[in-house]
């Protein structure tokens, strides 16, 4: 299998294989004729982000990933010796920031998250690799980032969008909330999305109806990317997905 995802987050085709959130409906990649690999459940979380790819499974770059150390068998299993899967050292726990250490936003050669929580075996790749660190108050960065491109992100965070000015980060911020979440007030944009090709960015619900449509649609526009929405009703954080 060749990779078509070299940096995460940023497919430049249609992946072949999606990653997302085991009650997840398959059907909104139906489009994309990709192969469709459903995550497990992290037990010392609580729904509905236990299932949540965000919070449980890193793409570091080109073939390699880290995963949630008690779900490492269960990726070793379901994606095979053709990808490096490395067990992440921090097991999961049920409350904040505890539940945090995965939940990394990667944009191009930045890394945003808050870094006093984030897990070892990703902090030595970004220092490997001589990532850009963006560190943020926000544990849930992931879920709060949606990356359109290499060096532009759209956000609900203050915080975020803050920190990505002060980085050269492209950031638009838009009203929170309009995005549900099961248990929860709102869910976050970035949950609620995915990159699917270079030019198109994938809406988990009708981005057509968020307030804020035309900004969102007039900030891709300038970056030649296209909005889709992969389902009919509101916009619906599922933990994102994960592209290969």
């Amino acid at each position: 299998m060749m990779l078509m995802t070299i940096i995460p987050n940023l497919p430049e085709k249609n992946p072949e294989i999606f990653i997302i959130n085991k009650f997840a409906d398959e059907s909104m990649f139906k489009s994309t004729n990709a192969r469709i690999i459903k995550g497990e459940k992290v037990q010392n979380l609580t729904a509905p982000t236990d299932t949540h790819i965000d919070m449980q499974f890193v793409h570091l770059g080109g073939n390699k990933f880290v995963c949630e150390k008690s779900l490492y068998p269960y990726y070793k299993a379901v994606l095979g010796e053709k990808f490096d899967i490395v067990c992440g050292e921090t097991a999961l726990e049920s409350h904040y920031p505890g539940d945090i250490a995965y939940n990394i936003a990667r944009v191009g050669r930045f890394v945003i998250h808050n870094f006093k929580y984030t897990d070892s075996v990703i902090k030595k790749y970004i220092s490997d690799n001589n990532l850009v660190c963006v560190n943020v108050s926000q544990g849930y960065a992931k879920c709060n980032v949606c990356v359109a491109d290499e060096n532009s992100v759209i956000t609900e965070d203050r915080g975020i969008f803050n920190a990505c000015e002060k980085h050269g980060i492209d950031c638009l911020l838009i009203r929170s909330g309009y995005v549900s979440l099961k248990g929860y007030k709102n869910g976050f944009i970035g949950g609620a999305s995915v990159k699917i090709n270079k030019n198109t960015l994938a809406f988990f619900g009708e981005i057509e109806n968020h307030p804020d449509f035309e900004k969102i649609n007039d900030f891709l526009n300038t970056r030649s990317i296209k909005s889709v929405s992969l389902k009919k009703g509101a916009l619906c954080d599922i933990g994102s997905a994960v592209v290969i």
